[in-house]
């Protein structure tokens, strides 16, 4: 029993790693977008800037501070070749500066942009959140338990540790955390302080019992819906702090005997 509930301390929260991943892929799609037409105006700069020390004897600060800011030009007391070299840097400097513009749209814009953008929206939006249910599991049960919170409009945030769901479920603008609910990091993150309620469906008595004891000791007060497969669990989870637990099984199979009672009454 102390191994099932030994804190895995050495492991990095995965909700934390995942949103540290994507940025950085964001940062490196930024780099590599932005690094032609960076290197091309970094060489732009440093030839106009010999032109104009040529030109009129400048420091290279001062050069520098024309390319800058062409209006410090005083069209009076320079040469006429440097007030058309001048335009010709104008150009250049706009010219680059709309190519940059469009190379941090198209990132912004891109997949992996859209991506990056929505998974930090969808963190600070569950950091937010206040009086919710948290849903850990997206299996069958899950998926139903979902579908009744949306339909009674009550806010929840959705723990899975499914990557490719989690996308799915953040395109279809569900508050959704990819990471383990056993994690006391992963629960904090969904605001498990803040929550009115907890419902624990993952498809691992083990697991609905660690989380159900987890989410207690985070909020004393929280409510706590567990799943359990089996009858030796569910008084164990209930023991441990659930308000209710549920066997999908044995409901089931209660709700068919009624049925049968209904098509073949007994007299």
């Amino acid at each position: 029993m102390s191994a099932l509930f030994a804190r895995p301390l050495d492991l990095l929260d995965e909700q934390e790693a995942a949103i540290r991943m994507q940025f950085a892929r964001i940062c490196i799609l930024f780099l590599r977008r932005l690094c032609l037409p960076l290197a091309l105006l970094a060489i732009f700069a440093a030839l106009c800037v010999l032109v104009y020390g040529e030109l009129e004897g400048l420091a290279w600060q001062d050069a520098l501070f024309w390319i800058i800011h062409p209006y410090s030009i005083d069209y009076r007391t320079v040469q006429n070749a440097t007030k058309f070299f001048s335009l010709f840097v104008y150009i250049g400097v706009f010219a680059f500066q709309i190519w940059i513009a469009e190379r941090v749209l198209v990132t912004i814009f891109s997949q992996q942009g859209r991506e990056g953008w929505k998974l930090m929206i969808n963190e600070a939006s569950i950091a937010g959140l206040r009086d919710h249910f948290i849903v850990c599991g997206y299996g069958q049960v899950g998926r139903t338990v979902v579908e009744q919170l949306n339909r009674l409009k009550i806010p929840f945030v959705l723990i899975e540790t499914n990557e490719g769901i989690c996308r799915q479920l953040l395109k279809e603008g569900l508050f959704v955390l990819q990471g383990d609910a056993k994690r006391h990091d992963v629960l904090k993150m969904a605001g498990i302080a803040q929550a009115h309620g907890i419902c624990i469906v993952i498809d691992n008595d083990a697991d609905n019992l660690y989380i159900t004891v987890t989410a207690r000791s985070l909020n004393p007060s929280v409510k706590i819906i567990t799943r359990a497969g089996q009858q030796r669990y569910a008084e164990a989870i209930r023991n441990s702090g659930a308000d209710e637990v549920i066997i999908p099984e044995y409901e089931g199979g209660l709700m068919a005997g009624r049925m049968i009672e209904k098509y073949y009454p007994i007299h």
